[in-house]
């Protein structure tokens, strides 16, 4: 109702204005036609209390993702973070045959290295130091998993006793190498155990005939990497690309220097499970995640890989009803980075959902009309994201059954590893605000 009379009254000033001379002063179009007491009054204030603190976050889905992670890296604000992949191979053909008199002489595990775009044209090859060594441990799945399952960050899976590979190295993610004599894209060999070799040497008849007798022989294999107490990097892989593969290289009777792939396909289950060790984080932070929630009004926190939340609140924004009729022109929520020097860059784009008493999280109204318009991206240059909330904080007026209470995370948090420090409520100036026009329909 309140939109209509607005939108009414817009046209009765348009038409007021095409029906003058262009000497009339624009400043006093109006007066002596219109009553004082039908003027609208526009006001702003940015003053409302805004609360905020963080919260640990559950877990979020990871199973067959359009991009991997690997790795371990150390963060003095957040500790450590480890991500590991389990990971279902396949058959690059109906049945293994390998010829008469086979001699299996080694395997090797390939992944090919991913970039993550960003925006403009920007682009993120790791997250962290790739100048620290890390250490990838593979190790045999020892319980099936399958590619119409949900798997999620804190999924377990069963492990066989000892590794199948292990290797120790300097990441290099945009360096070709050269394999034989023809250079490639980068991407991460590992030799595997010839006792891993010798499990295939032994292969029981008919577990290589079939995908599903492949399956069950090999259900598939797990990288551990080593948690990492300084430097460190998360590594992106694409798993889906055709140079990601375990290669089996071998001879037979006729032949000498053949391969056969064992593939990554689209239909090979995976999921990553994330690790965070707050023990050698920030003390502040642990206490805000701990319950000490009034130390979000100095700081507050986000990490993606089921890391780390926010809950906002307007706690007193209610209370704008007491002016009166009004009309929200725009409410935007601004939030800072508290440390735009940080060697950990913040994520590329937010997400916010309208929360309630009972934690059930919905998208707000204003999302609807796009990212142009409702925001969400960080602003590199400015250090800061804005969401435009002004629909839904007219709701929030309107309607006694909705709270003006927000979960704030980040934006693809399950393929990627951003994280950002926040300015709360309490810094001035640059601190988290709500920022509103509104206007006044009639005085209470």
């Amino acid at each position: 109702m309140h939109r209509n009379r607005l939108q009414l009254f817009a046209a009765l000033l348009a038409v007021l204005f095409l029906g003058f001379s262009c000497d009339y002063d624009p400043d006093e179009i109006g007066i002596g036609i219109q009553p004082d007491s039908d003027r609208i009054n526009v006001f702003s204030t940015d003053t409302l209390n805004v609360t905020a603190y963080s919260v640990y976050v559950d877990s979020v889905r990871t199973d067959e993702t359009s991009r991997t992670m690997i790795g371990s890296y150390y963060d003095p604000v957040f500790g450590r973070t480890t991500s590991s992949l389990a990971l279902e191979l396949r058959l690059s053909s109906s049945t293994v045959d390998l010829g008469d008199s086979p001699v299996l002489d080694s395997m090797v595990m390939v992944l090919d290295y991913a970039t993550v775009a960003l925006s403009g044209d920007e682009e993120m090859a790791a997250y962290g130091d790739t100048t620290t060594p890390q250490t990838f441990r593979l190790y045999e799945i020892d319980e099936s998993i399958y590619v119409d399952s949900a798997y999620y960050s804190n999924s377990v899976v069963a492990l066989q006793d000892g590794e199948i590979a292990s290797l120790t190295f300097e990441p290099r993610p945009t360096d070709s190498i050269m394999i034989d004599t023809s250079k490639v894209e980068a991407q991460l060999r590992i030799k595997m155990e010839d006792s891993f070799v010798q499990k295939f040497r032994d292969a029981p008849e008919g577990s290589l005939d079939s995908l599903s007798g492949f399956l069950e022989f090999f259900k598939g294999v797990y990288f551990q990497p080593d948690e990492v107490s300084v430097g460190g990097a998360i590594l992106f892989f694409n798993v889906g690309s055709a140079y990601s593969r375990m290669t089996l290289f071998y001879s037979n009777a006729d032949e000498d220097s053949l391969e056969y792939y064992f593939p990554i396909t689209s239909t090979s289950a995976r999921f990553m499970n994330f690790k965070h060790d707050y023990e050698l984080a920030d003390p502040e932070f642990v206490s805000q995640l701990n319950g000490d929630t009034l130390l979000g009004q100095d700081k507050f926190y986000l990490q993606s890989m089921a890391g780390v939340a926010t809950v906002v609140e307007v706690p007193d924004f209610k209370e704008m009803n007491n002016l009166g009729e009004i009309a929200l022109n725009e409410a935007r929520l601004i939030i800072e980075n508290n440390d735009m020097t940080s060697d950990f860059s913040p994520p590329d784009e937010l997400a916010i959902f309208q929360y309630d008493e009972d934690g059930n999280m919905s998208i707000v109204y204003d999302q609807y009309e796009g990212t142009e318009y409702f925001g969400g991206e960080y602003d590199e240059d400015n250090g800061r994201v804005e969401f435009r909330l002004t629909q839904q904080f007219q709701k929030i007026l309107a309607t006694d059954t909705i709270s003006p209470r927000f979960y704030l995370g980040i934006s693809g948090a399950s393929i990627l590893p951003n994280r950002m420090v926040c300015n709360g409520f309490n810094l001035d100036p640059g601190g988290l605000r709500l920022e509103i026009i509104y206007s006044q329909l009639s005085d209470q």
